[in-house]
């Protein structure tokens, strides 16, 4: 579904991602792990069309989308939650699940037309029952816990109908409950809503849970790739980021 080749990115004399290449294939939850700095969140903004690559290519399912404006990937059926909580604070949840659907709508109505009819087709009330928000629909974002208010940066990607969902430290913040049933939500993201996820997170008891294959940048180079029983034990990446007394359960 995705190809990256060779993709870097350089702010001046800093190269945030180097040479990084991958693919993700269909239905699969792919993780990218690293330490803070390694580059994962500008790989996420070069996929996305926040930042433009210095080199390399992108391609979504077999188009070139590099370098296209985030508005353009969007179009194309790439989703992208953030690190932070991204919404309309004045606005209810309902209310910021119909912006977001009107603004996705508004772009290119043609485009997400189309993708509503191929994809699942999922509605506001499957959408609020997968992510836990269908008591709080008439509650003003701005006054939800931060927890709540993750679930409703993912809902709202969510309503754009996406293919392929780019979720940026989903769980950061989040307390053990939170972070459980955040783990549930992705594998059901993937399994009854058919949506591919690209997965950014430092919580490795949730990677390796979750994950079909996992990613390691350590200084903007992907230093392994693999299962996460295979990335477990990997010689790398023990030394780059997980230390040999870490533990993942």
């Amino acid at each position: 579904m995705l190809r990256v080749e060779g993709l870097s990115r350089r702010f001046g004399g800093l190269i945030a991602c180097d040479e990084i290449r991958f693919s993700v294939m269909p239905r699969e939850v792919f993780g990218i792990i690293g330490p803070n700095g390694a580059g994962k969140t500008t790989l996420f903004n070069v996929i996305s069309g926040r930042f433009k690559p210095s080199a390399g290519r992108v391609t979504f399912e077999g188009r070139d989308v590099t370098g296209l404006s985030s508005d353009k990937i969007g179009r194309s059926g790439i989703g992208r939650t953030f690190q932070g909580v991204h919404m309309f604070r004045e606005a209810t949840v309902r209310e910021n699940l119909r912006n977001a659907e009107v603004i996705a709508r508004r772009h290119n109505p043609v485009a997400y037309l189309m993708r509503r009819k191929t994809s699942r087709n999922v509605g506001y009330d499957a959408i609020c029952e997968a992510v836990g928000l269908t008591s709080h629909l008439d509650i003003v974002a701005g006054n939800l816990s931060y927890g709540v208010q993750k679930m409703l940066g993912i809902a709202m990607a969510l309503v754009t109908s996406p293919k392929l969902l780019l979720m940026d430290e989903p769980v950061a913040g989040l307390n053990p409950s939170e972070k459980k049933s955040a783990g549930l939500l992705i594998r059901r993201l993937r399994d009854e809503f058919g949506i591919t996820i690209l997965l950014v997170e430092h919580d490795m008891p949730l990677v390796m849970s979750v994950c079909d294959r996992i990613l390691v940048v350590s200084q903007g180079k992907p230093i392994a790739l693999g299962t996460p029983a295979e990335i477990r034990a990997h010689p790398h990446v023990i030394d780059a980021y997980l230390g040999e007394d870490y533990e993942f359960a």
